[in-house]
């Protein structure tokens, strides 16, 4: 069958590689990548739906190129990518000139394949690069994590989600390894808890954490969820941003006045995302806010408040930035607490904002009871009042009312085009 591989032609190569994988052929996988005609080996396709052995057959052809000293026609393998997307041309990763490279996204903890990846590269590391360019890091122990990390070079790391579940104490050790992603491009921080007794050395871990965003020269996207230090950092963290962003995203995580205000004297014309959700906003004051929404009127499409807790005075104060979104597409502010009229004055800040696509507004006030559970007649009277307001002053393509969840089944009633009702009133 060798021989068979070495007389085909160079076109059917992928889709014979694929027609062995759908039928667990795992010698003819190890034949074909063995017999490889390309410098580059995309098989992320593979790990859609991967045994072991086929896993290893394709890791041992690719033994065989690694013991070559000829290639058979003429044309070297140079790059095995494991990740599961297009081919993508021009690619940072090219500067790595003399090793043969293994592309690849890795899970912590690893799954069954990746852990069987990172033995075959351990045991070859004289002969390949390994490079990891999305990377999850999920509840493991430090050490377990930096056993992997001295494998990896963290400069080729593009994307991080860092999920430590644990005390600032712990995410500060990832600190010296996270300084040297200097071309990260995406990160994800989530989930870092407070201890039940605040330690002598907390406020420098905060500043070890933040200050290394001023090493991150390549950040465009960057998401923070459920990490309780930002509370009275905002400033320092968005002084520490000295690129500009596409995209910031803020959750679940407490806001004071003075976090607020630093958005202010925030210089990022730039931002094209801005999703902040369960940031409760209650009681401060939002001129900050709305400043700072002017200053990126010209670039923002996607803007997103949800359950950050306004009312009624708060989105008033922003309605001035709101109508000069030329670029918006995407508006969503459920879960807050606005009344009806407030909601009109809203939509009819709207007239303008010829590019949204995607509308979600919370239903009214006026629809619950003093219980907190929703009326369905007063919801689908008053979400028509609604969309009759809008229809008066624009066009427009994908528009929701929804209430706030359920108590009972944890569904919503959502006013599209017509009332659709939680679970309990079906």
């Amino acid at each position: 069958m060798s021989r068979t591989a070495k007389d085909l032609p160079n076109d059917l190569f992928p889709p014979l590689l694929k027609e062995a994988n759908t039928q667990r052929k795992a010698n003819f996988i190890k034949i074909l990548v063995a017999e490889w005609p390309y410098s580059h080996l995309p098989v992320g396709w593979l790990m859609n739906n991967p045994t072991l052995e086929t896993h290893q057959a394709m890791l041992d052809g690719v033994d065989t190129w690694l013991r070559r000293r000829f290639c058979p026609r003429g044309q070297k393998l140079q790059v095995v990518d494991l990740r599961n997307v297009p081919v993508q041309k021009g690619h940072s990763l090219s500067t790595l000139k003399h090793r043969l490279k293994v592309v690849t996204e890795l899970c912590l903890p690893l799954d069954q394949y990746q852990a069987q990846l990172l033995e075959w590269v351990e045991e070859r590391r004289p002969s390949l690069q390994l490079c990891c360019v999305k990377l999850k890091v999920g509840t493991l122990p430090f050490h377990s994590v930096k056993n992997v990390f001295k494998i990896l070079q963290p400069e080729l790391i593009e994307e991080l989600e860092l999920n430590t579940v644990g005390s600032l104490s712990t995410l500060a050790k990832f600190v010296p390894t996270l300084r040297r992603m200097r071309n990260l491009q995406k990160m994800v921080l989530m989930r870092a808890f407070q201890g039940r007794t605040a330690t002598a050395g907390e406020e420098k871990h905060v500043t070890s954490v933040i200050s290394l965003f001023s090493k991150l020269s390549c950040l465009q996207h960057l998401t923070i969820q459920d990490v309780y230090f930002l509370n009275d950092h905002m400033n320092q963290l968005l002084r520490c941003l000295k690129t500009p962003l596409e995209c910031l995203s803020i959750s679940l995580c407490k806001f004071s006045q003075s976090d607020l205000d630093s958005f202010a004297r925030w210089s990022h014309s730039g931002l094209k995302h801005l999703y902040l959700r369960g940031v409760i906003l209650r009681d401060l004051d939002f001129i900050s806010l709305r400043i700072f929404l002017e200053s990126v009127a010209d670039t923002l499409q996607t803007l997103k408040i949800k359950d950050c807790g306004m009312q009624d005075a708060d989105v008033r104060i922003l309605l001035p930035a709101l109508s000069q979104f030329s670029q918006l597409t995407i508006i969503n502010l459920i879960d807050n607490d606005f009344s009806t009229d407030t909601l009109k004055e809203l939509l009819r800040h709207t007239a303008n904002l010829r590019q949204l696509t995607k509308e979600r507004y919370p239903a009214p006030k006026e629809v619950y009871d003093h219980y907190g559970y929703t009326q369905v007649e007063e919801f689908s009277q008053l979400c028509a009042e609604l969309k009759d307001t809008l229809i008066s002053i624009r066009e427009f393509k994908s528009l929701h009312f929804k209430s706030t969840a359920c108590y009972d089944c944890g569904k919503r009633y959502i006013y599209e085009l017509d009332t659709i009702l939680c679970e309990c009133s079906l």
